[in-house]
C-alpha cells in the first residue's frame, strides 16, 4: 500500500515539474536570456577536408575572451533539402548571449540514393572538428549542445544517444565519440522513434519520409535498418540531458512519435524536459510568437545548464562578417548573406520588442 501511494506522489511530482518548468511561463518568472555582447560571423568554413560540399558550416562567435558554450545547429528538410543558412538568425540571436554556434550542412538524399549513415557521420565530423579547433574558437566543448529541427531534431538526437563506437560511423567512428562532449540535445519536433513511426503502417504520412532518406525501404523490408538509424534504439541511462519541443497541431511530426520517444527515454532515467506546444504546428522554430514562448521555458533551463553568468546587456551592432574560401562565395551567396543579415537585424528588434 504504502509503495503504491510513494509511486503515485512520484508521478505526481513529475506532472508538477512538467507544469511548472515547460508550459507558458508568465514573463516575471521566466525572463529571456539578456543580450550580453556582439558576434562575428565566419561563412562557409570547411569542417572536414574530403571535397564533399556538404561538409561545410557558419560560425557564430560572440565577442569575448570565452571560453564561450557551444551550440551545433542542425538544420531539417525531410533529409532531402535545407541548408545551415537557415540558423543564421538563431545563430547571431544565441552568440550576443555569449553561446558560440556552429550551423552545419550534411550530406543529404536524393531521389536516387539514401543518405544514411552520412549524415549522423557529417555530424560526428562537425563535432570532432569543433573539439580540435576549441582554442581557436574559444569554446568550452564540456558544454556543448547540439540543436536541430525536425530532420536535424533526429540527427541531434542519435548524437546524443549513439556511443560511438557502432561501425555504420565509419571513419567518424575513430575519433573521440560526440557523445562524450555533448551535454544537451534540444530537439525540436524530430522523428526520434522509428519503431514507432514503422508499425504505424503506410497511412502514416511520416512514415514515406523515413523510407525515402533510408532508400526506399519500407519497415517491413528491413525493420533492422530503421531500427540502426533510430535515435530510441541506443537510449541508455548515461545519455545527456533531453529537451523535447513539440506541438500538438504538428502535422508531419505527430507529437506522439515525440511522446514515445520521451517514454523511452525517461525508463531509462534520462533527464528530460518535454516543452509542449498547445496548437502549435512544424514550423514553432520559425514563428516568432510561438517560439518566443518556448524560449521563456528554455533559456532558464539553458542558464542552469550552460552556467551562464548574468552579464550587463550592451547595445545591439551589425555582426562583423568574416568569409573563408572565398573562391566558393558567388555574388549570390553573398547577397543572400547581406539579405539574411538585414532579416536578423529586424528580428532581433521585434524579439526585443516582445519581451
Amino acid at each position: 500500500m504504502w509503495l503504491i501511494i510513494v509511486i503515485l506522489t512520484l508521478s505526481t511530482v513529475a506532472l508538477l515539474l512538467t507544469h511548472q518548468f515547460l508550459t507558458q511561463p508568465n514573463g516575471s518568472v521566466k525572463e529571456l536570456l539578456p543580450e550580453v555582447t556582439d558576434c562575428t560571423v565566419q561563412y562557409c568554413i570547411t569542417y572536414r577536408q574530403d571535397g564533399n560540399a556538404y561538409h561545410k558550416m557558419d560560425v557564430y562567435l560572440p565577442v569575448g575572451n570565452g571560453p564561450f558554450p557551444v551550440f551545433v545547429y542542425i538544420h531539417g528538410g525531410g533529409w532531402v533539402s535545407g541548408n545551415r543558412s537557415e540558423y543564421n538568425a538563431i545563430g547571431q540571436y544565441y552568440a550576443k548571449r555569449g553561446i558560440a554556434g556552429f550551423s552545419i550542412d550534411y550530406t543529404l538524399a536524393t531521389q536516387e540514393t539514401s543518405s544514411w549513415p552520412m549524415a549522423i557521420q557529417d555530424v560526428f565530423y562537425a563535432v570532432q572538428y569543433i573539439k580540435a579547433n576549441a582554442q581557436q574558437y574559444r569554446v568550452d566543448c564540456e558544454r556543448l549542445a547540439v540543436i536541430g529541427d525536425s530532420a536535424g531534431g533526429h540527427l541531434a538526437a542519435l548524437a546524443g544517444t549513439l556511443s560511438g563506437n557502432e561501425t555504420f560511423l565509419g571513419e567518424a567512428r575513430e575519433n573521440t565519440a560526440p557523445r562524450r562532449q555533448v551535454s544537451l540535445v534540444i530537439d525540436y519536433y524530430g522523428p526520434t522513434d522509428f519503431e514507432f513511426i514503422g508499425t504505424q503502417g503506410q497511412n502514416f504520412e511520416l512514415y514515406w519520409i523515413v523510407t525515402k532518406f533510408l532508400g526506399g525501404t519500407q519497415y517491413w523490408m528491413n525493420p533492422n535498418l530503421w531500427a540502426e538509424a533510430s535515435p530510441a534504439t541506443y537510449i541508455s541511462s548515461d545519455d545527456p540531458t533531453f529537451i523535447i519541443v513539440h506541438g500538438t497541431g504538428d502535422y508531419v511530426v505527430p507529437i506522439a512519435v515525440s511522446e514515445a520517444f520521451k517514454s523511452k527515454l525517461e525508463a531509462a532515467s534520462v533527464k528530460t524536459y518535454f516543452i509542449r506546444v498547445e496548437g502549435g504546428n512544424h514550423d514553432i522554430l520559425t514563428s516568432n510568437e510561438e517560439n518566443t514562448k518556448v524560449q521563456r521555458a528554455l533559456e532558464p533551463l539553458l542558464k542552469t545548464l550552460f552556467n551562464l553568468q548574468q552579464q550587463a546587456p550592451v547595445q545591439s551592432q551589425q555582426p562583423t562578417l568574416l568569409l573563408s574560401d572565398p573562391q566558393e562565395q558567388s555574388t549570390k551567396h553573398l547577397l543572400a548573406q547581406a539579405k539574411n543579415n538585414e532579416q536578423t537585424s529586424r528580428l532581433t528588434k521585434k524579439v526585443a520588442a516582445k519581451v
